[in-house]
């Protein structure tokens, strides 16, 4: 009877510790999973707007953004984009700005509680020129509602401050008053990365920008990356860039 009894326990612990090796084995697969198609939807909608774009500019030094600099640690992507209406007519251009950010300088209305991910992954935060207020307001090529009314030009020709400036991307220094909002989390730090796959590389010569990126998390205790061999990467042509 005793030796009966004991073997239906190491029986039970032996079921019991497959199913948790099999619940940890889901949990983690479900992460790599979720994580995947978070890299697929960033890599695809930072492409996107890097295919409309006007202008491109890559900043690893030189630039800041509502205070925060763009260094090697924090890089930062700048495009000039149109904004088309319903009817598809362009009269706005907008400038926005991507940058890599400490996962605690992410707005907390975004993201969830993570007392490591705090301190361990990053954010990309994406900043918007606004109407009004930012340091380069809107390009505005077209507008006979205003006062006075915007004569229709392009963005090309556009004698507005706003214009110049944005045609002048690569000149400027500090970038003031823009919106900022969250396109993705729980990203390997640019220092996570190998020298040669930062998070943003730009080719003036082929218009080509390659895209680095790499989820990192920690589940059930265990620090995973995702892609594990190195970082998600695409390359996509900023074909309207002149």
């Amino acid at each position: 009877m005793l030796i009966a009894m004991g073997l239906l326990g190491i029986i039970l612990m032996l079921i019991m510790n497959w199913q948790m090796s099999t619940l940890s084995i889901s949990t983690r697969t479900n992460a790599l999973t979720r994580s995947l198609n978070d890299l697929n939807d960033l890599t695809g909608y930072v492409g996107d707007r890097v295919r409309s774009a006007v202008r491109v500019r890559v900043a690893t030094s030189g630039l800041s953004i509502n205070g925060k600099a763009c260094t090697a640690d924090n890089p930062c992507l700048a495009v000039v984009l149109p904004e088309p209406r319903s009817d598809g007519e362009i009269r706005k251009y907008n400038l926005f700005v991507y940058r890599m950010d400490p996962r605690s300088e992410a707005n907390t209305d975004f993201v969830t509680t993570d007392s490591w991910a705090t301190t361990n992954v990053a954010v990309l935060n994406e900043h918007r020129s606004e109407d009004s207020a930012s340091s380069i307001v809107n390009c505005v090529i077209y507008d006979p509602t205003a006062v006075p009314p915007v004569a229709r030009t392009t963005f090309e020709a556009s004698a507005s401050s706003s214009c110049t400036a944005m045609r002048n991307l690569a000149s400027q220094t500090t970038l003031t008053g823009f919106g900022k909002y969250l396109v993705a989390d729980y990203l390997a730090r640019a220092s996570d990365l190998p020298a040669a796959q930062q998070p943003f590389a730009y080719s003036a010569a082929s218009k080509e920008l390659t895209l680095n990126f790499r989820d990192k998390q920690r589940v059930r205790g265990t620090t995973t990356f995702l892609p594990a061999s190195g970082p998600f990467t695409m390359t996509v042509q900023a074909r309207n860039v002149p």
